[in-house]
């Protein structure tokens, strides 16, 4: 049988733009994903609100409580609510758990190498935060799970078209994003940013988003686009799930010496986060799957 032909370019930013600003406004939408985006952009949803939602959707809180009560949290004593999960992580960081696996398992399936990316990346993150004494390092490492959001949106929204990128990517061995460029007209940092202004997201985690390529650019925290860079870069180099491409992207050099890690802390973390990794990348084996190490 011969095989399909190939998809024609499509090379318009605007007709992307339309369709992903669609998605994202879809009554089709998983309720759970309808439900967090709102609370996102509800000012007076508080702990309580989070705890009910999640409690809820039987499938959500038994994943939430699975991630918890894993190694890649290793809290003494068993966590048995939802409610005392937010005590522990805050109310910021179960609200984005809940955003990132719910869209992962909703529209992923045609990216699924990229959980695992993404889970590598989020914990290289939270290593590189806690290095730096940071108290905010589980919203970093939330960060780094939704660093690649645009990827999973066009993938979902354009499966042949994102089919092309990669094969485009692996045959001139170049970034991902320039093949995505070279596809729609735009990549996926440009989409997570579309994404993002949709569905009010926080600025800090849409900065990331956008700029994680190009981390001097961020509108609001530098440092939290540089680390993700850096936690990029270490999942990539550990072999953690599959980002799309074969290469390894620029690293912005003057970004990375900001942050002021050592050789021996950045030593440190790359072996901890592959010791977390091969400890807890099959805690939620929905969205993991196709996500190991290759």
């Amino acid at each position: 049988m011969a095989d399909s032909p190939a998809p024609e370019l499509i090379r318009n930013m605007e007709f992307v733009k339309r369709r992903v600003q669609d998605l994202a406004s879809l009554p089709t939408l998983p309720g759970i994903v309808r439900a967090v985006v709102a609370m996102m952009d509800n000012a007076d949803a508080g702990p309580k609100d989070v705890a009910e939602l999640v409690s809820r959707d039987q499938v959500m809180s038994a994943k939430i409580l699975r991630l918890v009560n894993s190694p890649l949290y290793g809290f003494p004593g068993r966590i048995s609510s939802v409610s005392h999960a937010l005590v522990l992580l805050g109310f910021n960081v179960v609200r984005g758990l809940v955003l990132s696996m719910a869209v992962f398992d909703h529209f992923s399936s045609r990216t699924p190498g990229l959980w695992g990316h993404s889970l590598g990346t989020a914990l290289a993150a939270r290593a590189l935060a806690r290095q730096l004494g940071r108290k905010d390092a589980e919203e970093i490492m939330i960060a780094g799970l939704l660093h690649d959001l645009g990827k999973v949106v066009l993938a979902h929204l354009f499966p042949d078209h994102y089919n092309l990128a990669l094969t485009v990517a692996a045959e001139k061995r170049c970034h991902i994003a320039e093949a995505e460029r070279h596809v729609f007209g735009a990549d996926h940092t440009l989409t997570g940013a579309w994404i993002s202004q949709a569905w009010h997201l926080p600025a800090r985690i849409e900065d990331v988003m956008v700029f994680h390529h190009t981390p001097r650019a961020a509108k609001t925290v530098a440092s939290d686009a540089a680390l993700i860079q850096m936690a990029d870069a270490i999942a990539r180099a550990l072999g953690l799930g599959d980002p799309g491409d074969p290469v390894m992207p620029p690293v912005d050099g003057a970004a990375m010496e900001s942050l002021g890690f050592s050789d021996r802390q950045i030593a440190e973390t790359i072996s901890a986060v592959d010791m977390e990794f091969k400890k807890g990348a099959d805690v939620l084996a929905g969205e993991t799957a196709g996500g190991n190490r290759k």
